[in-house]
């Protein structure tokens, strides 16, 4: 068996929802990284490789797979594997509140000056909760 049929073997074994899912969370991983990042190339790179392997699997799929099914399972994925650790709690907190505030900030639509606002305020209190927790603990 050469590479090309090894790899043809392993895409139709794994084009199951839940694999793709998971695949599909790594190109999630990728992304963020990307935006986060003050240069994205190697991130956007390894996402876009890694979104080709999901469009391979999703071809092979025996049964389509929605869209939505795909993008919950990813998040749900992406977020059950974040640590729930007593210390990491209240940074955890701030970084989601940072995230939301990433996103409504790079919005374009009508509302998203007032949503950018109110996320900014979000993320301040979760940084002040964060640093009050800190000096409490000492």
């Amino acid at each position: 068996m050469d590479g090309e049929d090894f790899r043809e073997v392993f895409l139709q074994a794994n084009a199951r929802p839940e694999f793709i899912a998971s695949e599909f969370a790594d190109v999630i991983r990728y992304l963020m990284r990307a935006v986060s990042a003050d240069d994205g190339n190697g991130p956007i790179y390894q996402a876009s490789e890694k979104m080709k392997f999901v469009a391979d699997l999703l071809q092979r799929c025996p049964d389509p797979v929605s869209w939505y099914s795909m993008f919950s399972d990813a998040v749900e994925e992406v977020q059950n594997c974040i640590p729930d650790d007593p210390d990491d709690r209240r940074y955890i907190h701030a970084a989601k509140r940072g995230t939301k505030y990433l996103v409504e900030l790079s919005a374009t639509d009508n509302a998203a000056r007032g949503r950018a606002a109110r996320r900014l305020d979000e993320f301040r209190d979760a940084i002040r909760w964060s640093e009050e927790a800190r000096g409490g603990r000492r």
